[in-house]
């Protein structure tokens, strides 16, 4: 995944929105948003990569999430002993429930995976924390990240927070365009009007000659030159009762940007998780 924000209001109408479109190979074999299990068991809710079997963004049992973004390296590192997605589910096995999260990380060598950003959440906890496997100087805007079994990571309040291939919330283009539109949609009275709000940023499109650039710039990347680029699209919204409703549009990358219109449409809506009072 490479561009997600975030409104996490632990006592608002809407706790939680998600935001995030997913970037990747056109030939990287993928299984749409759906329910499965891990193998002790644990249910989750995500799409998957149906090559090294973990996944980008996921909700698992009791209110615990994950969600994971490359960092940009150029040229390209070499493949790292672990799949960085199965980071993402690692945070949701039942082994993980209840483990704090600094503990959980000595599992996780910062040095076996490419590099890339994590975010865990445990809901029900009040608890959310960025972490990175490169450092951060430089590029972190609040310059808070501390060091941690190897990874570089902080605590986050509530709030809105935008994340791409760069450390938390810095200032890319798509990044900034993305957090407005998730705040604007928090004001939003209803689910579809927040829906349409988030989808229309998610989708669009700014080309330019420069691939950095523009990889920078828009939220919908198409670089066929190296067959990459959107693969989907998600919406998510929870609401006070701990319904999490989810939506996850696909498209065929091949068809370029006006083939974004035609994606195919998933959704689902689970009981979820009952909410804090405070964060």
């Amino acid at each position: 995944m490479c561009l997600v924000a975030w409104c996490w209001q632990p006592v608002a109408a809407v706790p939680l929105i998600v935001a995030a479109n997913r970037d990747e190979s056109w030939d990287r074999p993928t299984l749409p948003l759906q329910c499965w299990r891990l193998d002790d068991g644990s249910a989750v809710l995500s799409g998957r990569d149906a090559r090294a079997g973990g996944a980008w963004l996921a909700w698992g049992e009791y209110g615990r999430l994950a969600m994971l973004t490359n960092v940009r390296a150029w040229p390209p590192e070499p493949a790292a002993p672990r799949s960085r997605g199965q980071l993402v589910v690692g945070w949701l096995r039942r082994s993980a429930h209840g483990q704090d999260w600094r503990t959980w990380l000595r599992a996780h060598p910062a040095d076996a995976y490419n590099g890339c950003n994590l975010v865990l959440a445990d809901l029900r906890r009040g608890l959310w924390v960025w972490l990175t496997n490169r450092d951060p100087a430089g590029h972190d805007p609040d310059a808070l990240a501390e060091r941690h079994e190897g990874w570089w990571g902080r605590m986050l309040p509530a709030g809105v927070h935008a994340l791409s291939n760069a450390a938390l919330d810095t200032p890319w283009p798509k990044a900034l365009a993305l957090a407005h539109a998730v705040r604007t949609a928090a004001s939003e009275p209803d689910a579809a009007g927040r829906e349409a709000t988030l989808l229309a940023s998610l989708r669009g499109y700014e080309p330019g000659p420069d691939p950095v650039q523009h990889l920078q710039r828009s939220p919908w990347v198409w670089w066929p030159e190296r067959r990459y680029g959107t693969r989907s699209s998600l919406v998510a919204q929870l609401d006070r009762a701990g319904t999490l409703q989810v939506a996850e549009w696909t498209y065929d990358p091949a068809l370029g940007p006006s083939g974004a219109p035609s994606a195919e449409v998933r959704r689902s809506s689970i009981a979820w998780c009952g909410m804090p009072t405070s964060s």
